[in-house]
């Protein structure tokens, strides 16, 4: 008697209704399967109309994210496709039209599925400090390429780290900075695969392959919503525990914690909220760029002899990373604007949200067991234990505001020309970074903490800088970039220039830079240099960009009596501590800048050639490199780091006015506590001294 009356409520709802007509395919579907259903208007006569029918129901969805908002538009006939939801049950589906409404229930149950195997994943690639957990372990261990991931396990990665992970059909996930996944389902059989990924916090950018077999799943859960996909390329990001999804091509399906299903289809984003998608505002190369990939050396495998079991050829691979609870610390001398200390620190960097803060403990003394004193080196020392506790850094990024207090990193403006890769060891200072639809605003004002208690902020450096950069498009031209910065130093004097030279006080930045081939940029910068009473102007044109793992910059300049090219620099901070800084006796003419960069997991490093065109002068070379002797075996690894400048290159290779030193350090635990020696170059002789502490690239 009750499948008699089941049979008849199902003949009852696809009788036709006059002006509105409603029948599926079938009425009992697989759950995440789909099935069409096909809908018709007609007039009293039976005649087709055209109308927008409305639709009402509680879970699942339909293939076309508009029919949910909008209704469907039928013009006679419209065939749509219902989605069905992930779990076992039913649900009756509401059309209505003008005041007709016809009822249409779905039965879902769950196919018979083949019992798949437990499957792993490979590092694909990395770069910085990534940690992972085994599944029932509570031990963060260091990532290396060798690391196999398997279900139950967790990654976890620092600031400017990353990591890429290769599933068994080839399918890619990336985990971008400040991330923390969990692998909750990895399975793999005769081509179909099973792939679920909690993402707890952070950014993904996937790679999914199109599924050959039917049956496949691949999907990233965060927060409410679940990205489910069947070949496309797609980010999940989970910020302070609000999700997004961002479909960059074919279609993802955003499966809600109440069951209702939205296709976000490719160019479209959705948060956590059941809405209409909307256009995607992060651009796919965000996710997409790296550092750039090189070749590994091939490694020769021994050659096998009968009966005998092969040894294992150890991979090269990256350095060892520092678990992830580990700070930066360092012990060791510190040259402070002429002054020596020796100061004992330890760093720890957290990351709550958009706000990173450094909270560290730090002391010193101005000789080796001498009295201590706690807080950041200071003229006025103190003995009271509060000021240990030091505010090493802290961040705020929101939307188009980016701010942080902290370390000065090196920082170049417009072409490099007057202002390039300046920086002052051991000074703090606040960066501010601003964009406004078109236009990009970054300020720099060196002043940092020394002291808690009384509360003490002190200038760490005389030099202040700013830019302006629009961007816009030209008739003609197209996309284009303008610059304009200002550099000022506040303590300028002809104490601390050669010769008592008139110094360079102020300096400003007109700089003009458009995309003209791949990553390659012509720019070129006009810069006014001045000084008590004294105006002076130089410009430089050249090319720069990408050229394979390099970036490449070459380009000529011509200047006017008194301008100093490149015064701002790495060693500005150095020479105006010894007196030595180039004045505004300058002789003009022409000249030319040719370089690179680059930076690779086993190495980095810039060198770049300048001097004037004229036969009679001698070039300047300066350059910095890093090379990364791999952990082995036992072997633990090492870093070694250079730095040399001279203005005489080709003479001798060290002369009196080569600044050079060479590091050599052992990770004792990781990038963030090494120990190793320093050579430092005084101009006569080598020196040599000790080093404990961070060693991580700038």
């Amino acid at each position: 008697m009750k499948k008699s009356m089941v049979f008849f409520l199902m003949l009852l709802s696809f009788t036709v209704f006059a002006g509105l007509s409603v029948i599926p395919d079938a009425t009992q579907v697989y759950i995440g399967s789909e099935v069409n259903i096909k809908i018709t208007l007609s007039d009293d006569s039976g005649n087709p109309i055209a109308g927008n029918v409305n639709v009402d129901f509680n879970v699942g969805g339909f293939e076309n994210p508009e029919i949910i908002f909008e209704g469907i538009n039928v013009d006679g006939e419209a065939n749509v496709k219902y989605l069905a939801p992930l779990v076992e049950g039913s649900e009756t589906i509401s059309f209505s039209y003008a005041e007709e409404i016809f009822k249409v229930t779905l039965y879902f149950v769950k196919p018979q599925e083949e019992e798949l195997e437990t499957a792993t994943a490979k590092i694909k690639d990395f770069s910085g400090t990534v940690a992972f957990k085994k599944a029932n372990s509570d031990i963060w261990e260091a990532l290396t390429m060798d690391t196999i991931l398997s279900e139950g396990d967790e990654l976890l990665t620092m600031q400017n780290s990353y990591v890429e992970i290769q599933f068994p059909d080839g399918s890619i996930s990336k985990i971008l900075e400040n991330s923390q996944v969990l692998f909750k389902e990895l399975k793999f059989a005769n081509g179909k695969v099973a792939i679920s990924i909690e993402l707890k916090k952070g950014d993904t950018y996937n790679v999914v392959e199109k599924f050959l077999v039917s049956g496949s799943k691949f999907e990233i859960k965060t927060g409410s919503v679940t990205a489910g996909v069947r070949g496309t390329r797609f980010a999940v990001v989970n910020r302070e525990g609000e999700a997004k999804i961002m479909t960059y091509e074919g279609k993802v399906f955003a499966y809600f914690a109440d069951g209702k299903i939205l296709p976000v289809p490719a160019g479209y984003s959705i948060g956590p909220v059941f809405a209409p998608p909307a256009p995607v505002e992060v651009p796919e190369e965000k996710f997409i760029k790296t550092k750039p990939e090189v070749e590994k050396p091939p490694v020769e495998e021994p050659e096998k002899k009968p009966e005998e079991i092969p040894e294992k050829v150890t991979q090269p691979q990256a350095p060892a990373q520092p678990v992830a609870a580990i700070p930066p610390m360092s012990i060791g001398p510190v040259n402070k604007d002429g002054q020596n200390y020796f100061v004992y620190s330890i760093a720890p960097e957290f990351n709550i949200g958009p706000v990173s803060l450094g909270i560290g403990f730090t002391a010193y003394a101005t000789e080796v067991g001498g009295e201590l004193y706690f807080g950041q080196p200071s003229s006025t020392p103190s003995t009271n234990i509060i000021n240990a506790f030091t505010l090493n850094s802290i961040g705020l990024n929101i939307g188009p505001m980016a701010f942080r207090y902290g370390n000065m990193a090196p920082m170049s403006l417009g072409m490099g020309f007057t202002m390039r890769d300046y920086y002052k060891p051991t000074a703090r200072a606040f960066d501010l970074q601003l964009s406004l639809g078109e236009i990009n605003f970054y300020v720099h004002v060196p002043y940092e903490l020394t002291k808690i208690y009384p509360l003490e902020f002190v200038q760490s450096d005389s030099v202040y800088f700013g830019e302006v950069v629009l961007n816009f498009a030209l008739p003609l031209i197209g996309e284009t970039e303008l610059g304009l910065g200002v550099v000022y130093d506040m303590e300028a004097s002809n104490v601390y220039t050669l010769n008592s030279a008139t110094p360079v006080e102020l300096a400003a930045i007109l700089s003009l830079r458009k995309p003209v081939f791949g990553d390659f940029r012509l720019g070129v910068e006009v810069s006014v240099e001045t000084g008590e009473e004294l105006t002076t102007f130089g410009g430089f044109a050249g090319l720069y960009g990408k050229l394979w793992v390099a970036n490449v910059t070459a380009g000529v300049y011509y200047t006017m009596d008194g301008f100093v090219p490149y015064i701002f620099n790495r060693n500005y901070s150095t020479n105006k501590l010894n007196n030595t800084l180039q004045g505004m006796d300058n002789p003009g003419g022409a000249g030319y800048l040719v370089g690179f960069d680059f930076e690779t997991s086993y190495a980095a490093g810039r060198f770049y050639l300048s001097g004037l065109l004229s036969s009679e002068s001698s070039p300047t070379l300066e350059g910095e490199a890093r090379a990364i002797v791999p952990q082995i075996g036992a072997f633990s690894g090492l870093f070694i780091t250079a730095y040399y400048y001279d203005e005489t290159p080709f003479g001798e290779f060290l002369s009196p006015d080569t600044i050079c030193t060479v590091k050599i350090t052992y990770p004792l635990l990781g990038e963030n506590l090494t120990g190793g020696i320093i050579f430092e170059w005084t101009g006569t002789e080598w020196q040599k001294g000790v080093i404990i502490g961070a060693d991580i690239w700038r």
